[in-house]
Formats: C-alpha cells, structure tokens, sequence
C-alpha cells in the first residue's frame, strides 16, 4: 500500500526530519538550480525564467510508494512532457487516474482544483515542464489554430479547468532532446531555449487543435472500414521490423489494396509506407537516445538492411545525423 499524505503533512513530515537536503544555486540571470532531498524522495530541477514564457527540466525519484493530495489551487496553462520513468495522477472531478510516461505529454489548466500525485518507489522521473505567458496568447491575431480551451486567453479571459494528453512525436522527441543538451551559454543559451521551447509548444498545441476539428466525413469507409484499418495500422507497428507487403497487409485485415492505401491517405493523412516510416523513426530516436546501441544496430533494430540508408533517412526527417543523438536521454 501507498504512503497516503497531503501537502501540508509532506511539508511538516520533510521539515521535521533533520537529514533534509535542500540547496539553490542562481546559474545565471535567467537560470536556477535547486536540489533537495529528504527521507520520501530526492531531486533537482532546473528552471528558467525567460522573457515570454518559463521552463523546467525536472529530475525527481521517491524513496517509497505514496500518494501525496495538494491543497485547492489553481495554475496553468502548463505543458508537461514526460522523458523518463513512470508517474500517476489525478484530478478530483475532472480526470480518472491518469499514467504518465514517455511519449506522452499533456496541457492542463486548472482552477481551483484538487490533484493526487502517486509516485512509484525509486522509479527515477524526468520531465520537462514549460508555460507561456498569458501576454504572448494576447499577441496572437486570432484563436482558430489553437485548442479550443486555450481560445479565451487570446482576448484576456480565463481558461476553464481541463486536462489533455497528447503523443510526443519524432518532432517532438528531438526538440526535448535540444532543450535538455543546450550547448550554448548566456545569452545565446536564452534565445536557444525560447526558440525551443515555442516550437514544441506550437507542436503540441496544434496537434490538440487538430484533435478539436470535426472527424472528416470518411463516405467511402464503414464502420467495418475503419476498424480494419486501424488493425492494419496496428500490424505495421507491431511487426515494423519485417512489415508485410501492401498487398499481404491488405488481405490479411480483409481489404482489398486500393482500399487500403485510399484509407490511410483519408482516416491518418499518409501513406501505408509514411505511416511505417514515422514509427520507425520514433523508435530510432528512443532506442539512440538510451545510447546502447550503435548507428548501424539501430539501423539493423528497425529494419535497415544499411546503416548509410538509415542515416540519411533520419537526416531528411530531423535535420541532424543518427550518430549525433546517440546518448541523448
């Protein structure tokens, strides 16, 4: 069973205990670190104020199992994406309990709200944490690219209370990757970060948005259509390693292969083979990230018979060489 407290008894318990670590180092004019450990849990976290908005790089691991419940509060717009290790959460009367890992990430907003935070014991989280400053909504010249419950910020009013996952996307994953191994310094680490992090915002709201829009009106594909589809999706990421042909795909989910490949440019917006490569290269950049393998076995790992081939297709889709996002994580 969980250790099951509320804020104010984790604050009492953490300020009783006379081997509490706590430290905070200013960095820089925009940048402080601050570490802390006490007998439920250890961690640092980066955090950096900049001019339009604020970012945190979160390392945190709990000691043992518990539950902690906050005190009624609002905040946000925030966006989190998880990097590593597992967390749950809920908030009362608006989510069940939710999980939370890499290649999730999600954007509340809470108003006077209650959240339960379960924390594993000794699973080591990362996550990176950012919010924009409702200044920045006020400049935009209108709220239509934006999910809809972020609208009312665009013309100064509050956002409702709301909870939102998204996927983190290849896109995604390597612009995390850029803002946790920044390679510059001062002023030019400032700009950096807030070009970074506004690109993954843009990122993330409009995959929301799109979530928002109506489903498009599919005249050609039945109810029986789309399951099958979605199975044939299903089978490209689960066998991308030797995926079948067009052909063997289409009659092993019951459509015939002008079917198939008309539904996956209408229900997912690609092709059979961009649906295939997209996954691919999600995995690669996990699998270079954890830096156990080489440029040639991630090649080989996701189904490139050449490592030339498998570099130069992972260049036209991030803009950088597979070898310089090894150990990323």
């Amino acid at each position: 069973m969980p250790l099951i407290l509320s804020a104010q008894e984790w604050e009492e318990c953490s300020q009783a205990d006379s081997s509490v670590i706590e430290a905070v180092a200013q960095l820089d004019a925009f940048e402080a670190f601050q570490t802390r450990k006490t007998i439920f849990d250890q961690g640092c976290v980066r955090l950096f104020q900049l001019r339009d908005l604020w970012l945190e790089i979160e390392d945190y691991q709990a000691t043992e199992e518990m539950v902690i419940k906050s005190e009624p509060a609002s905040w946000g717009p925030i966006s989190s994406f998880f990097v590593a290790g597992t967390a749950k959460n809920c908030h009362v009367g608006l989510t069940q309990e939710i999980v939370e890992v890499p290649g999730h990430n999600y954007l509340e907003s809470i108003q006077s709200g209650v959240e339960w935070d379960h924390f594993l014991a000794k699973e080591p989280m990362r996550r990176v944490r950012f919010g924009l400053k409702p200044h920045l909504f006020s400049q935009l010249a209108e709220a239509s690219a934006l999910p809809l419950e972020l609208a009312p910020l665009v013309t100064g009013e509050l956002t409702p209370s709301f909870y939102r996952q998204g996927v983190t996307t290849p896109e995604m994953q390597l612009i995390l990757q850029q803002i946790l191994h920044c390679p510059y310094q001062g002023a030019i680490k400032q700009m950096y970060l807030e070009g970074k992090v506004l690109e993954l915002a843009a990122l993330q709201f409009m995959q929301l948005a799109i979530g928002d829009r109506p489903l498009p009106n599919h005249a050609n594909f039945n109810r029986d259509d789309l399951e099958r589809l979605h199975q044939a999706k299903a089978i490209l990421r689960e066998e991308f390693e030797h995926p079948p042909s067009i052909l063997s795909l289409a009659r092993r989910v019951g459509l015939n292969d002008f079917k198939l490949k008309q539904g996956f440019r209408q229900v997912f917006g690609t092709t059979v083979f961009g649906c295939l490569h997209d996954y691919r290269m999600e995995i690669a950049c996990q699998l270079l990230a954890e830096g156990q393998l080489s440029v040639q076995q991630v090649a080989r790992a996701i189904g490139y018979a050449h490592a030339g081939y498998f570099a130069k297709a992972f260049k036209q889709k991030f803009g950088m060489n597979p070898k310089a996002y090894i150990g990323r994580s």
